[in-house]
């Protein structure tokens, strides 16, 4: 005898809410374990608008009170979409989106699949998807940014080409009673043997120190690739000079030292920092994003360099976040992040 599926009630958990910008977001139906669809609750107490966020997936949103306004983020910039109670927005995968609304307004969302971000598409698609592990060797001092930083990362890096990107952290490893760079390289390494066992492709280490670099690579028969001796290289093939920028004053001598090992000492023209700290970005990524534009201006007016490496795996998050908003300064900003699993997927295939 077939046993019946089970239907269940699922009710309010205040706990499962997480903030999303200006509004809180619940996973109502991840009581559930659904592998399709995707229903969630999100409220605006004070009203506003969330980050960009590109759809990996289909969407609608019915209004349940309120008023919803949707900035719909396109090449010629935002275009807003606004919709009351009993109205139901209809959101095509690709869309880059700033979810909204007044105060109190409170929506409800359906997604499918809702497990986009881990998605084998290679199952469902002719030829083989790179699986690649952007691997965030840190954390935050704030706990609850790990997770945030890893679906942002997800977000920014997901359907640009046919790999699939997996952001994840080290496992914790920060003790007063160890060295910090001796622990740090354990959990890459610890990260990087599992990610072999569990078949990726390739693995990016998410820091632009290039942590364990050449460690991981010996324990590893997939590449692994440090974003700062990646992009480096590429910025080159923008013309023959760049700078870097990145997060903290302290990180410019690391930075500095990274890329004349690497061979490129003549053709940087200098490293430079915002001055921000990573949790802060996370905070106020447009905050970082306009300092780093601040800093492209004045490379700009230099003319020294045709490019800009962004040297910091959660400035650059924080730059793509908000790139639509700044104009051309004349130089080339790249997405390291972007850069980086690109040339991570493209060594996968050979």
């Amino acid at each position: 005898m077939t046993t019946p599926p089970k239907v269940t009630v699922l009710p309010y958990d205040e706990s499962s809410g997480k903030p999303f910008g200006p509004a809180t977001i619940e996973h109502r139906t991840a009581q559930a374990g659904f592998s399709r669809l995707g229903t969630y609750f999100m409220n605006f107490p004070d009203g506003g608008h969330a980050d960009p966020w590109r759809l990996e997936y289909e969407e609608s949103i019915y209004v349940i009170s309120g008023e919803a306004s949707m900035l719909v983020v396109g090449d010629g910039g935002e275009t807003e979409l606004r919709a009351g109670a009993g109205e139901l927005i209809a959101l095509p995968k690709g869309s880059t989106v700033r979810y909204g609304g007044e105060p109190g307004t409170r929506l409800l969302l359906s997604i499918a699949p809702v497990d986009w971000a881990t998605r084998d598409s290679a199952a469902e698609e002719p030829g083989a998807a790179p699986r690649v592990l952007f691997l965030t060797p840190f954390h935050f001092e704030k706990p609850e940014h790990d997770d945030e930083f890893d679906a942002v990362l997800t977000s920014l890096l997901t359907g640009h080409g046919n790999q699939i990107v997996f952001a994840q952290h080290v496992e914790p490893f920060e003790s007063e009673d160890a060295d910090y760079d001796e622990a740090q390289t354990r959990a890459i390494l610890k990260a990087v043997e599992q990610a072999n066992a569990e078949q990726y492709d390739a693995v990016v280490i998410a820091c632009h120190y290039d942590p364990a670099l050449d460690e991981a690579r010996a324990v590893s028969r997939i590449p692994v690739v440090g974003p700062l001796q990646f992009s480096a290289s590429v910025a080159l093939q923008f013309g023959p000079r760049f700078a870097v920028i990145t997060d903290i004053p302290e990180a410019v001598p690391v930075i500095r030292g990274l890329v004349d090992d690497y061979g490129h000492e003549a053709a940087c023209v200098g490293v430079s920092a915002i001055g921000w700290e990573g949790d802060a970005i996370l905070e106020d990524p447009l905050g970082a994003a306009e300092a780093v534009d601040r800093f492209v201006a004045e490379v700009a007016a230099a003319g020294e360099a045709q490019s800009v490496v962004i040297g910091c795996t959660i400035v650059s998050s924080a730059y793509e976040r908000h790139r639509h908003r700044f104009a051309d300064r004349g130089v080339v900003v790249l997405n390291s992040n972007l850069v980086t699993l690109k040339g991570a997927a493209a060594l996968a295939a050979n």
